[in-house]
């Protein structure tokens, strides 16, 4: 293949940028409802930012590393609006989605061109990449750390010490922001070892572990026992969510569905195609084992976690493009050095295939508008407005307002389950499981009691109880729609209080 113009990076980040962007815009918009965990991480940003730290003033199950890179957009929320604020961070994370494609193609355009290319584009269009980079969550991060890594390291037998150090400090901060970075950085710590030596390996991990300790260091140190227990015990206690290996491989292959036939064949898709494009990278590229070794390792992780969301599936993403780009380019040398008049057929395949996997990743549209003038008005009169998400109370511009005037604000509300009673939690859906945990029950009406008005945008994801909801809710109904209910509560005497769960 020749060589590629100059400006692929540029074309090749735009157009990742615009995959991203395309399915919010069709849908909630870059100020609506996207889900539940960008609203945590921005919530708790925004916390941050007004002076409360994370484990010691508020539940994060996860290390802080999330909150210094949202910092900024925390800030912009409290110098303009919260919505303004939020839609800067996402659109900020589709641009990091769109730096991960272009790092995608030059850690493989350094086994060849053709590689590069096709593993650029292949990460650019990959559902699950697109889905987890739209807004603000860990797992883009922790992509960005480890392609960074991998650029750095190069042919690891010929880098620099400063490059083994770099490497490990893109990757120590990524394990900063989740604990699942652990697995590519032990394996290509291991890469090191075997290829450099113990003394080599060793530079790259202590440049991983300062830089995790730098971004999680003051924060341990100002609650040592809280981050332990929330980052560490409360994640490895985490019951089994339902979702089992066969949807987990068709989610990853960018085919979630419910139909259990179509899951079976994009499971089997999806192992097929990975390990034919594997044994195919290990017979012709050895330089490029290491990317088997890391979609083997972490592969096994995503598999065998308790728990399993959609947005998990990216963490496949650059291992995965790697290597299918990399058998793509091997297959396409070798056909047409048998038989040149193939080439054109072969790339109007491969843009065919294209389109068709960018065309698959927007046959859905991305989260739910908000009514904000209507809202606005039922709000109007608030003081202290709590929610069953952090993300309703961004998008509705009273998160920032709420921290000022020290309301309580529950930033992970769900996730508290997970901390309050871990050992009560049986495996399935956790919804369920929260409706049948008192304590959990109990904990929300007790945080959440001091406020005047409830926004409620999880029914029934939630967990709340009958009960719990209706005590939660006891007043008048200012504003209700198929996104989000508003709740001005009267006030609550000690008998409205209900008992039990």
């Amino acid at each position: 293949m020749s060589r590629v113009p100059r400006w692929f990076p540029v074309v090749l980040f735009a157009t990742a940028f615009l995959v991203r962007l395309a399915p919010v815009l069709r849908g909630g918009g870059v100020r609506g409802l996207l889900g539940y965990d960008d609203g945590v991480y921005f919530g708790a940003a925004d916390a941050l930012w007004s002076g409360r730290l994370p484990y010691r003033d508020f539940l994060l199950l996860h290390p802080p590393g999330i909150l210094l890179v949202l910092a900024p957009f925390a800030g912009l929320a409290h110098a303009v609006d919260d919505p303004t604020g939020f839609a800067a961070a996402r659109m900020m994370f589709m641009a990091l989605g769109a730096v991960n494609a272009v790092l995608a193609y030059r850690v493989a355009a350094r086994l060849s061109t053709a590689a590069g290319v096709a593993a650029g584009l292949l990460y650019a269009v990959w559902e699950p990449a697109m889905y987890a980079e739209r807004t603000t969550l860990l797992e883009p991060l922790v992509n960005l750390g480890l392609l960074a890594a991998l650029l750095n390291l190069g042919d690891v037998t010929r880098a620099s010490k400063r490059q083994l150090r770099v490497a490990g400090v893109v990757l120590g901060a990524a394990l900063a922001v989740k604990l699942w970075a652990v697995v590519p950085l032990l394996v290509l710590a291991v890469w090191v070892c075997r290829r450099r030596g113990f003394r080599d390996a060793g530079v790259f991990a202590a440049s991983a572990a300062a830089s995790a300790s730098a971004v999680c260091l003051p924060f341990f140190l100002a609650a040592p026992g809280a981050m332990f227990r929330m980052v560490v015990i409360d994640q490895l206690g985490r019951p089994n969510n339902g979702v089992f290996t066969l949807a987990r491989l068709a989610d990853a292959a960018g085919i979630g569905t419910a139909r259990e036939t179509i899951t079976v064949l994009a499971a089997v898709a999806l192992l097929a195609v990975a390990t034919v494009a594997a044994t195919i990278v290990l017979r012709a590229a050895p330089t490029a084992r290491v990317w088997v070794a890391l979609l083997a390792a972490q592969g096994t992780l995503l598999l065998t976690a308790p728990s399993y969301y959609r947005h998990y599936g990216t963490y496949l993403a650059p291992a995965l493009a790697l290597i299918v780009g990399a058998a793509i380019a091997v297959g396409v040398r070798t056909a047409v050095a048998y038989a040149p008049r193939l080439q054109p057929a072969l790339a109007l395949i491969a843009v065919v295939a294209f389109l068709a996997l960018a065309s698959a990743g927007q046959r859905h549209t991305s989260g739910r508008p908000v009514p904000t003038g209507r809202i606005d008005a039922a709000l109007s009169s608030a003081h202290c407005v709590t929610a069953d998400s952090s993300a309703v109370l961004a998008v509705t511009n009273v998160l920032t307002r709420d921290l000022r005037r020290g309301c309580p604000v529950a930033i992970d509300f769900t996730g508290a389950t997970y901390d309050r009673s871990p050992d009560r939690l049986p495996d399935g859906r956790p919804s369920v499981a929260r409706r049948a945990d008192p304590v959990w029950q109990r904990y929300m009406r007790a945080s959440l009691r001091a406020a005047d008005t409830v926004l409620l945008a999880q029914r029934p994801a939630d967990g709340l109880t009958t009960a719990t909801r209706r005590w939660l809710t006891h007043g008048r109904r200012a504003y209700a729609d198929d996104t989000i209910a508003v709740y001005v509560r009267r006030e609550q005497s000690g008998r409205d209080e209900p008992g039990g769960r």
